[in-house]
Formats: structure tokens, sequence, C-alpha cells
């Protein structure tokens, strides 16, 4: 691959929903460029871009990919991202990276989900965008529909620039709006340029005055001419046409089928001629010595920031980055702003799908991969020590799922935690903690199918299978009355004995209030050198459990009698004694088991309210209140008990078609319904049956 000056790239993400054609897209990019000889499919499992055994068991992307293309005169990095909602970091981390965004729309399906997640990424990101309407060759596929529905949902910017000739079965080109010629494929695979059919002279006039029209609103000496009704040259409208993608008001719409190769080319040549190249502004990161802004020229000293890690035990650890200014050779030592360390590179090269092609070096704005950085992650700046800056982290969404995972093998648990931390660098947005209370390892995600992959990947990488499940809940006991109880110990087997004796009061206290012990002791009946005994034994005693195995709180436990003896008496036998009571008190004392309840803040389409609102009644929730977060979008207030969230996220991203999201903080404890507490202390029963047997 030739060198190329930052005037002559074009970084594109290719977004879209699931199945819409992303990757179908860019291998049929590669066979135009002539980076491969035949062009892959999906269906086929000979995409150059979905390779892993979990993209190819599905037929569907997991991980974005890079696929740099030569075409006229300029290099094209392409980002192909997956489709589907689990896997928003990879299309965060590509949208990130590139200058542009191309939404790819199925035109039998219209707009979907992801196409608005994913507009409204671009949105937060200032990112301009483009439209590719795919699939024309299939039944139903209807253009000017699908054009409809982006202009009523994003806008009149949303502009066509071509017009498909034919539909499924006869879909064979387009007309190009701008030049006004037409370029058909053959039933030879040839393509040909004639003059637009009379059939479509009217569609034609209409679509090429909607154009002008949206370039006219960017443009104030096209809007002259066009009030005027002056003749336009074809290269003022091109001039328009970039000028408005570059700023974010006009978003060209192309046609084309991914599966039969038909129209793409013209649309490549399009992103050479339009898509705006890396900018020459000077671009703006912080200090890392105080985070103040800072300001960068694109020509100073080296900069990047990676948007993608990938661990392989076989390929290794590979970086993606954008080079953000300055320029990047093989030999170039980089520091790591935030490890604050200095790594060598592995080599510099850029990725064709799954093939690796070496490059000398790298400018400003290329997007290039590296080998070896062991100590950088997603996000990273990489720069210069002597002149280092820090670009703002990628941030991406919460983890709303929440799992317990255990190793199959008992010998296997390190291993696992250290395969399943090593995959948190590919995906940040899978987290690993440890719950102290339940001591389970528990991972966080964005889904069940994330989960599902990332114990493939494990197994498959570091061969060691592991198991996910529903989380324990961390209960609470406590008590509704005051009881008075005796605990006492007395053992004698031969030489000194074992004696204790207390008396207890053990009384609630209000909720939150945590644990007291007092003593009322009078007339030495317990020595004092026992009580600190008494006080541990009921520290212990409670922490515990005694109903269900869950720590007892808000119980006060006052000693105010009990007796000794000279001889045999111990603090182990007051401790023993201590435990005998609070473990009868307690079931006497009309025990309750507690559950932690959460706030919770759900956003979700205002049409879906109604069912999120039903659903979450029917989980127990309490609805708190509701207003308006956005134009469509609703904030739903709620306190749900801690039990009722597992698989939440799988069933709100059903009710919602993918558009919901909630956040959850911990608020309280409450006492749980009886019918639940009873199955809990049950379940609590018969594990400790099992474990004594």
């Amino acid at each position: 691959m030739q060198e190329y000056t930052s005037e002559n790239l074009r970084n594109v993400a290719v977004v879209g929903h699931g199945r819409a054609g992303k990757t179908s897209f860019l291998d049929a990019c590669l066979f135009n460029a002539g980076a491969v000889k035949r062009q892959g499919r999906v269906d086929d499992a000979t995409s150059m871009l979905d390779t892993t055994p979990e993209e190819t068991k599905r037929g569907m992307s997991i991980s974005l990919s890079l696929a740099a293309v030569e075409w006229k005169g300029t290099k094209i990095n392409f980002i192909d991202t997956p489709g589907y909602p689990d896997f928003v970091s990879e299309v965060k981390g590509a949208i990130t990276a590139a200058d542009t965004a191309l939404i790819v729309v199925s035109a039998t399906s219209g707009i979907e989900t992801e196409t608005e997640k994913d507009w409204i990424l671009c949105d937060e990101m200032s990112k301009p965008r483009a439209f590719l309407v795919n699939k024309m060759d299939r039944e139903h596929a209807d253009f000017q529909k699908v054009m409809d529905e982006l202009r009523v949902k994003f806008g009149h910017g949303v502009v066509a620039v071509q017009l498909p000739i034919g539909a499924a079965d006869t879909y064979q080109g387009v007309v190009d709006l701008l030049r006004m010629k037409t370029k058909v494929r053959t039933h030879d695979e040839d393509y040909i340029a004639t003059e637009i059919p009379e059939f479509m002279q009217d569609d034609v006039e209409l679509a090429r005055q909607d154009l002008i029209e949206a370039l006219a609103d960017f443009d104030d000496s096209l809007m002259e001419k066009f009030l005027n009704g002056d003749e336009i040259p074809e290269e003022e409208i091109g001039q328009a046409l970039e000028d408005g993608i570059a700023a974010g008001k006009v978003y060209p719409v192309y046609c084309g089928s991914a599966l039969k190769n038909i129209s793409l080319h013209k649309l490549m040549t399009g992103i050479v001629t339009y898509f705006p190249a890396p900018s020459d502004e000077p671009v703006m990161g912080m200090n890392p010595a105080d985070d103040e802004p800072v300001e960068r020229e694109v020509t100073g000293p080296f900069s990047a920031q990676v948007f993608k890690t990938v661990v392989d035990p076989f390929v290794g650890r590979l970086s993606f980055m954008r080079v953000m200014t300055g320029e990047l050779t093989a030999e170039t030592p980089v520091y790591n702003v935030a490890s604050e360390a200095t790594e060598r590179l592995g080599g510099l090269f850029t990725m064709q799908g799954s093939t690796q092609v070496r490059i000398k070096k790298a400018v400003r704005g290329d997007i290039v991969v590296t080998s070896k950085l062991n100590a950088t992650k997603t996000g990273d700046t990489l720069t210069t020590k002597e002149a280092s800056i820090k670009y703002e982290p990628i941030t991406f969404p919460g983890s709303m799922l929440v799992m317990a995972v255990t190793a199959k093998e008992k010998a296997d648990e390190e291993k696992a935690i250290s395969a399943i931390d090593k995959e948190r660098d590919e995906d940040p947005t899978i987290i690993l903690v440890k719950d102290r209370e339940t001591r389970q390892t528990l991972v966080r995600g964005i889904g069940e199918v994330q989960i599902d992959i990332l114990g493939e990947r494990v197994a498959r990488k570091f061969g060691v299978n592991v198991i996910f499940s529903e989380p324990r809940v961390a209960l609470r006991e406590t008590i509704k009355k005051t009881v008075k109880v005796q605990g006492k110990h007395k053992k004698q087997s031969g030489g000194h004995g074992q004696y204790g004796d207390v008396w207890l009061e053990i009384s609630p206290l209000p909720a939150g209030t945590g644990n007291e012990f007092t003593e009322t002791i009078f007339g030495g009946s317990v020595p004092r050198q026992y009580i600190p005994a008494v006080e541990k034994g009921t520290e212990e005693t409670l922490a515990q459990g005694i109903v269900a195995g869950y720590p007892v709180v808000d119980v006060k436990v006052n000693l105010y009698d009990g007796s000794y003896h000279s001889v045999d008496s111990s603090e182990a036998a007051f401790k023993t004694a201590t435990a005998l009571a609070l473990r009868k008190g307690i079931m006497d004392a009309n025990p309750v088991l507690l559950e932690p309840i959460f706030n919770m803040t759900i956003l979700a389409p205002e049409y879906f309210t109604g069912d999120v609102m039903g659903h979450l009644n029917s989980r127990r929730a309490r609805i708190m209140g509701m207003e308006k977060a956005s134009r469509d979008l609703t904030e739903i207030k709620a306190q749900i008990p801690a039990i009722e969230l597992y698989k939440y996220a799988t069933d709100l991203r059903a009710e919602t078609k993918g558009r919901g999201s909630f956040t959850t903080e911990f608020s309280h404890y409450e006492e749980m319904p009886k019918k639940l507490m009873d199955e809990a202390i049950a379940k609590y029963q018969e594990s400790k049956g099992k474990a004594e047997k």
C-alpha cells in the first residue's frame, strides 16, 4: 500500500441496524478496490471481516473491523461495526475514530432501532453523516418509502444524490443527480452509461430540485441562483454538497446492492469526492499535569488515541489508533499518558479485514494498528513524553445486566477470572466485580448475547469453561418484637469443663440504625472480663445470620444477667452461650427478611411508557414519577426490589424495541413479602442440610 497525505485520507464508520448489510458492503468494497480476488459473503462464512468463530457461527459482526482500501488515489479507512445493541462499545469507538458515519439502511425494512441510536451517537459527537439504502435487489425494496422515512425522522437535510433504476429483480443501477447521468449493470455484469430513462424524467427532476433546495439552504450563493432560476454548474453543486456534509447540515442518501455489488463503485467515488478529509484545524486535549484544556496544531508532535483493543493468545495484543497530530513510524517509541509507560511498537500496519498490511509511517488523521502495547487500553492517549497531551477518554454506556460467573471446574476459578479480565480490554462495557457479601464474582454487561459470547471467547482463547447464573441478592434479617432469652453452655469432659451462662434482652431498632450491644450487669453475675467475649459473640453470630444465613441488622442486644463458674468459665464458653441465646431469641422475636430496594431511572420512548410501567408493576416496582426527557423520550422513576432486576435489561429492550435504558442506585432495605421470605428460608435450609451431609 502506498503512502498518502492527510488530504488523501477518508475515515468512514459504517454503522446501522443488524442485517442491514454493512459487512457485505465492505466485502464488496475490498473486492472493487482489488484488495481481494473474490467477493466474500457473510452467509457463506467467506467474509473478510467476520472471521472469528463466534461471528461465523451467528452470521453477524461482534467486533469492529478495519477495511482500508485504495480508491481513486485516496485511502479510505472503512470501520465495520456490529449492528446488535449489545456491542455498542464497538460502534462508539468507530464513530470516535471516524470523520464521517455511513449509516446503512435496508431498502425493505427502513429505519430500525439501531438506525436511530447511531444517528443520536453521531449527533452527540458532531459527526457528518450519509446514508446507504442497501438491498435494492430484494423483494419489496422501496427507495422512496425509505427516503420519506429518513426525511421525516432526521429532517430535510437528508437528500437523495442518486435515484435507483428499478427495484428487486429489476434493479440495475442509479441516476446520478449531480451529474444527471446514469450507470447500469448489464446481464454480462458490465457497467455502461446510458441516458436517463424516459419514465424517470419527472422523478429525477423533482429529486434534483430537492437536492438543490437542501444545498441552497446552506449556501447563500446557491440560494440566489436557485431563486433566480439560473442554471447551476455541476461543480458548484458538488462543492456545496461537500461543504454541507462537512458542516453536518446535509446528509446525502446513496442506494445500491451490496450482495450483487451494484452501484457501490459510485458510492466509493462519492466518498472520495465529497466526504471530508481529516480536519487541519487544531485539536483540543488536556494537559496531563493539571487537566487544563490545551490546543495542539495537527502538524505538531505526534499524538494518537486508541479506540479499540484486541487480545488474542495467538495473534497477540492489537491496538487500533487514530493519529491525531504529527507522524508515526514503527521505530517511534510512544508514551502512554494514562499508564505513564513508554512502549515500543510491534510494527505498524493497516488492516483489510483479517489481513495485515505493513506500512512505513502514519500521518495525522490516519487509522493504523500496532501490536505489543501491553500497558495500553482502549481510550488511552499515546504521545511523546516531551510534549504529552491527553485526549478525552471514550465514554461507554453503563452495564444493565448482572450475572454471577463461576468456572465449570473449581480448579479453574482463578484462570477463569483472569481470562474474563483480559476480555474486558476488548469490550470496556464488561465489568468484573467481587461481591463481598455474597462472595460471588459478578459480570456486568449490556445484554445476554454479549455475556454468552464472552463465555465462548473465554473457552476458545483461554481453554476454560465458565457458567453464568442468577446472582444471589444480599438480603438482611431483623426482628419485630422484644424477647428475653437465656443461653447456657455447660460441658464436662474430664479436667476443666466449659461453663457460660447469659441472659439477653433482644429488641428491634429503627430501620438503618445498625446493631447495638449494651450491658446492665449488676452484682457481678457475669464477671467484667467475660463481657467483651459476649459482645464479640453477639457481633459474630449476628453477622452469620440466623434465619436464612444473612446478617441480622437493626437489633439491640442487652446483657442483663447470667452466671459463671470460678474454674470452668472462659471467654470461649461465654461466646458459645451468647450464640445459643441469640439463635433461640431471634427465632422467637418474629424474624423477617429484608430485601434491598433500588432507585431506578428508565429512559424509554414515549409511546412505550404504558408497557414499561405495566411490566414494572409486575416486578413489584413502585412508580415514583414520570416526566418528559427529550422530544420523544420519557423518564420514569421507580423503586424496585433487587431480586426483580434480574434480566430486566432483556425485557426492557424487548418492550421498547431496543431503545430503552435504565440506571439504578441503592436506596434502602425493606421487609420482604412472606411468600418470597418463606421460599428464601426453605432454600437456605435445604442448602444447609446438603452441606451438613
